[in-house]
């Protein structure tokens, strides 16, 4: 009987060692599956934290070219001021050298007559007599009679716009009637 016994149990042991064999194998096995479900979630946070920090370089570099495109015209303002400010620079020294040499010439010149070759010609003293004399005189008849041609010629206008003839014809009508 203890044979047999020892048979039902060993019977028994292979029954259950397989049972529990499998039990502990759908535990490991649960577990492994339980370790990759917790893996795929960590490898997924993973690729959405690498996702964001590469949008981050991406900005970031983004940023450092548009600060490098505003350094490059930054550098080339300044470039064109220093340019411009040795212009001015050289042209104020320019002139500077100009103004003295114009002042020593100034200084150095003998005192010149320069009045021009009319006053030249005449050896008199240019006075109110030699002024009113000729010229003056000549001037005004000249002038007197100018005007009154211009007169005579607005009058005549006026009288054909206003529709009663020439001015030169009425008149002469008027006083022979």
């Amino acid at each position: 009987m203890s044979n047999r016994n020892k048979e039902q149990q060993s019977d028994l042991n292979d029954t259950d060692l397989d049972a529990v064999n499998q039990e502990s194998a759908r535990q490991e096995q649960d577990e492994y599956l339980e370790s990759l479900q917790e893996r795929e979630k960590g490898l997924k946070a993973m690729q959405e934290a690498q996702q964001d920090l590469e949008d981050q370089l991406e900005d970031a570099n983004t940023e450092i070219d548009r600060l490098r495109r505003e350094l490059d015209k930054a550098v080339v303002e300044s470039e064109e001021s220093k340019y411009l400010c040795q212009e001015s620079e050289n042209a104020r020294k320019q002139l500077e050298n100009t103004l003295y040499s114009m002042q020593e010439g100034v200084e150095s010149s003998k005192v010149t007559d320069l009045r021009d070759e009319r006053m030249h010609r005449r050896q008199g003293i240019l006075g109110i007599d030699s002024v009113t004399r000729g010229p003056y005189l000549k001037g005004l008849f000249l002038g007197v009679l100018l005007g009154s041609v211009a007169l005579l010629l607005a009058l005549e206008l006026y009288a054909l716009l206003n529709g009663k003839g020439e001015l030169i014809s009425l008149l002469t009508s008027t006083s022979s009637d």
